[in-house]
């Protein structure tokens, strides 16, 4: 029996050409970046190196700064806490107003409701039932001591992608001087952004979503952005982020991104392909399937179904069982049923909530991979059906 991944939006493999500089890395550059001899030196080159390259490919500029973290998680809550941080140590009276979506991941909504506990004033803004950002509602939560706004450029459960350019555009009319973030992690190596076209103040992103190692992530900052550590330790990372540098797994995420940009067309191309194929071949082949987020405005490789009197943990499991990796709209956590916060936003019922089920295409997937998978769907769907 096959295994057929179909859950690149939770991670991807690693690509084999990345491993292989990877294997070099380790094999031959094991200096501590920070010291001044040979050793060290070759480590640190590897890393300036890749730091250019990444922010070659944001189109960022030369005196911005590109921050290596461990995750992506970590780059979000450097950017948002470090932010904070900053401004509250400049004047700690000040009473601060930040704002985010109710659909972010729990990276920004865990460190929203962690900066209320130390006082900050913080508001989430809605969608509609297509995921589409509430913009009015948005532009009139906007406060005097609004400082900052944080907003996903696509939701890594629905794939709704949203008006980031858009939104800057119009924050930034209202006042100039907030701050406006940006968890890119499921953006980057499946649409098109540039910090020229998009100017965010800051996006935060991880390896591990386009094919470099686990463990590794960035964060860009906008010259004139200032922020404080969170981890303290050395002066690594021009200060920002104490700890010995993972050279090899920054290598990684730079060739990722190499090879990213230079398939950018045809991947983009084979992955709007399989991801149409899925859908009709699905809608024909299961009676009672609902597309949940946007239709249209989405990242084509996430598919985000609900099939009515299905649930999604009963579905996967017999997925499972012909070897396909999916992931459900809703997690069992210790026993216990997780909805899932995205979905229940939207305004769909439980019903339908409880159904969704998460299938994201990657750069290995292929038509007998969408044939097979559609296929142990309707043979699932049957069985559970006739019980």
């Amino acid at each position: 029996m096959p295994r057929i991944y179909l859950d690149y939006n939770a991670t991807t493999p690693l690509d084999p050409t990345v491993l292989e500089d990877v294997c070099d890395v380790l094999k031959n550059v094991s200096g501590n970046p920070s010291s001044l001899y040979e050793e060290g030196r070759s480590a640190r080159i590897l890393i300036e190196d890749s730091r250019q390259f990444v922010k070659s490919f944001l189109d960022a500029g030369s005196e911005d700064e590109l921050i290596f973290t461990s995750s992506g998680t970590e780059s979000i809550n450097l950017a948002i806490v470090g932010y904070i941080n900053r401004l509250m140590s400049v004047n700690k009276d000040r009473k601060l107003h930040i704002i985010t979506s109710a659909v972010e991941h729990h990276a920004v909504l865990n460190t929203f409701q962690f900066l209320e506990t130390q006082g900050i004033e913080t508001t989430y803004i809605g969608i509609n039932n297509f995921g589409e950002l509430l913009m009015d509602d948005l532009l009139s939560s906007i406060k005097e001591n609004t400082v900052l706004v944080s907003i996903m450029g696509a939701n890594n459960e629905t794939g709704t992608i949203f008006p980031l350019k858009n939104i800057v555009n119009e924050i930034k009319k209202i006042n100039e001087n907030i701050v406006v973030h940006s968890d890119v992690v499921q953006v980057i190596g499946k649409h098109f952004f540039s910090i020229k076209d998009t100017p965010v103040d800051m996006c935060s992103f991880s390896g591990h979503k386009f094919y470099a190692m686990k463990g590794n992530g960035a964060l860009y900052i906008k010259k004139g952005i200032k922020i404080d550590p969170i981890i303290h330790g050395g002066h690594q990372e021009r200060g920002y982020r104490g700890g010995t540098e993972n050279t090899a797994g920054i290598v990684s995420l730079a060739k990722a991104l190499e090879i990213v940009k230079n398939n950018a067309e045809e991947n983009l191309k084979k992955i709007n392909y399989l991801g149409s194929m899925f859908l009709d071949k699905l809608f024909s082949a299961v009676d009672n399937v609902r597309l949940n987020g946007h239709p249209v405005n989405r990242l084509k490789n996430t598919i985000n179904i609900s099939i009515d009197g299905i649930k999604a943990e009963t579905l996967l499991f017999n997925l499972d069982l012909y070897g396909i990796s999916a992931s459900a709209g809703s997690a069992c956590n210790a026993g216990a049923l997780v909805k899932s916060h995205v979905l229940e936003a939207h305004g769909y019922d439980a019903a339908r909530v409880q159904s969704a089920i998460r299938f994201s295409i990657g750069r290995w997937t292929t038509e007998d991979d969408i044939e097979y998978a559609v296929n142990a769907v309707k043979k699932s769907v049957l069985k559970l059906r006739s019980l």
